[in-house]
């Protein structure tokens, strides 16, 4: 009797233990997410204004790059020069509304195009980290000056990588004074080569009103490219890295048929 009674207690100690130990991690999360001002201030401890900004725009940089690569190059493409696909408008990349004749380019400086949509697209976010990284700072007892408030983001798209550089400045006295004047986030992406074939395979609509997929694949086999035709003669293209799941999909109508001759 006694050895079950203090079974039993054993196992309701172990029951408030962890009941109170889910109380603290739920009291954690809600300062976490409820007040960003304490954990921006408890994050500088540890960080550095390069590694601020990283952790403060990385994951926005990412979601971009994903929407424009599902919507054809543009952030919020035009439902009018568009197609709907899978409830997504995938935008024309080039495009022809008669039959018979070769597709025009939509966006003949494909690569310029995307940078700038990404680097508006990020720019308000951009303005906010560094705002809430100078309050944090201010707030630790930092003196802070920063240069061109107002952030002016150059965006690179590379081979494997893309690369967001934020032209500002820091300098933070405390003490003694230290500069910050580079200021950047790296994103392993090869959006650079998926690109390249996408206007390869647009030349050879123009051309031919069609493209090999498979001479892609066949020449890289980490590349996967896809063609879905649809009844009025546009065609979805998917290009997929196989190593790192990066894609880019748009829509092309070009050289299309009349009913009946397809």
């Amino acid at each position: 009797m006694n050895l079950k009674r203090g079974f039993e207690n054993k196992r309701g100690q172990v029951t408030i233990f962890i009941i109170i130990a889910i109380l603290i991690i739920g009291i954690a999360v809600l300062i976490y997410f409820l007040f960003p001002k304490i954990r921006s201030n408890v994050g500088i401890k540890t960080s550095s204004p390069s590694e601020y900004i990283d952790m403060c725009m990385k994951e926005k940089i990412e979601e971009t790059i994903e929407t424009i690569s599902l919507h054809g190059g543009s952030f919020e493409p035009d439902e009018a020069s568009s197609y709907l696909y899978k409830g997504d408008y995938v935008k024309y990349l080039c495009y022809s509304n008669e039959y018979w004749t070769p597709c025009i380019t939509q966006e003949p400086f494909l690569k310029e195009y995307v940078k700038k949509e990404i680097k508006n697209e990020i720019q308000e976010d951009v303005n906010s980290c560094f705002e809430s990284m100078v309050e944090s700072y201010r707030n630790n007892g930092y003196e802070v000056n920063l240069k061109n408030t107002q952030t002016n983001s150059l965006v690179e798209i590379l081979p494997e990588r893309i690369v967001v550089n934020f032209e500002n400045k820091l300098t933070l006295t405390k003490g003694e004074s230290e500069t910050y004047d580079s200021f950047y986030i790296r994103l392993d992406n090869n959006l650079y080569e998926l690109l390249d074939i996408a206007k390869n395979i647009i030349s050879w609509e123009i051309d031919t009103g069609d493209s090999v997929t498979e001479a892609y694949m066949s020449y890289d086999p980490y590349i996967k490219v896809e063609k879905k035709r649809k009844s009025d003669e546009t065609k979805i293209y998917i290009i997929t890295d196989r190593k790192t799941n990066d894609f880019f999909q748009f829509t092309v109508r070009s050289w299309a048929l009349p009913p009946g001759y397809s």
